[in-house]
């Protein structure tokens, strides 16, 4: 209960080609599209890093070793006598019987397997967390909603935009629905990896753009919001996944053996955590 710091009821899932509320039937009877709340659907905001304090003092407690700062050289492996994490010739290495690679889409172990194969397609998103957005209607968030046709961007090719957004700071610490104007919103769109398709700054002017035409509470994002934090990333997908082991003694974990899903972001938080620490 101590990580979970937002709670909503439901997530909608809507795929129209304008905004419009009030819609009955689907596209063929209104001409729109279609909408749907889903109930208990990501609609939960946990803080990660009250989750990994408990799971770190936890692993301490079992005589767990964790080494911070501690940049990752290399990995050695032996069929016969076991693996070595490499820390550097300053630092002595870590010896073992297994490695569990848990490193996120961008694991070099991972990297190294592909052998720099172009990845077959991409999941492109940006967003932002921030005050300012009517609180009345703060109330659940949307898993996957496309309000607009496609946005053509002539020899660059075409895009079909989606949004993702929840509210934040709600339903928690006796905080009811309607009660906070904080909201994260995502625009992320499906492209392959041909290097004439956009860039994340053409689809963060979109998003700038398009964010009032989605969020009617506003009409400046600039003038209108306090903005927390602002997020954008590319996500890579291969057809070959997830990956099959490669070396005895190392297993791949998560996001690094490929199964990450480009609706789910691939573990985005996972990698924009450490920033902090490495920049």
């Amino acid at each position: 209960d101590t990580a979970l710091k937002t709670d909503f009821p439901a997530c909608r899932s809507g795929f129209k080609n304008r905004e419009e509320n009030g819609l009955e039937g689907g596209y063929f009877d209104n001409g729109v599209g279609f909408e749907t709340a889903t109930d208990n659907v990501l609609n939960l905001g946990i803080s990660p890093a009250v989750l990994l304090d408990l799971v770190k003092e936890k692993f301490k407690a079992i005589d767990g070793v964790i080494k911070e700062e501690s940049p990752l050289r290399a990995v050695h492996i032996s069929e016969t006598v076991g693996a070595a994490l490499d820390f550097g010739s300053d630092k002595a290495p870590i010896t073992g019987r297994l490695v569990l690679d848990c490193m996120g889409n961008a694991s070099p172990i991972s990297r190294q397997q592909r052998q720099g194969v172009k990845p077959d397609g991409v999941c492109a998103v940006v967003g932002s967390c921030a005050a300012g957005f009517d609180k009345e209607t703060n109330l659940i968030g949307d898993i996957i909603y496309t309000n607009s046709e496609m946005e053509d961007k002539g020899d660059n090719g075409m895009y079909q935009y989606f949004w993702e957004a929840f509210p934040v700071g709600i339903g928690k610490n006796g905080q009811p629905p309607g009660s906070s104007d904080v909201k994260t919103t995502y625009l992320f769109t499906y492209m392959d990896a041909h290097e004439k398709r956009i860039s994340l700054g053409t689809l963060m002017d979109d998003y700038w753009r398009l964010l009032p035409k989605y969020q009617p509470s506003i009409q400046n994002p600039e003038t209108d919001l306090d903005f927390r934090r602002v997020l954008f990333a590319y996500f890579p997908t291969y057809r070959d996944s997830p990956l099959k082991p490669k070396w005895d003694r190392i297993l791949a974990v998560g996001d690094a053996s490929g199964i990450q899903s480009p609706l789910s972001f691939g573990g985005f938080g996972a990698l924009t955590r450490n920033l902090g620490r490495i920049s």
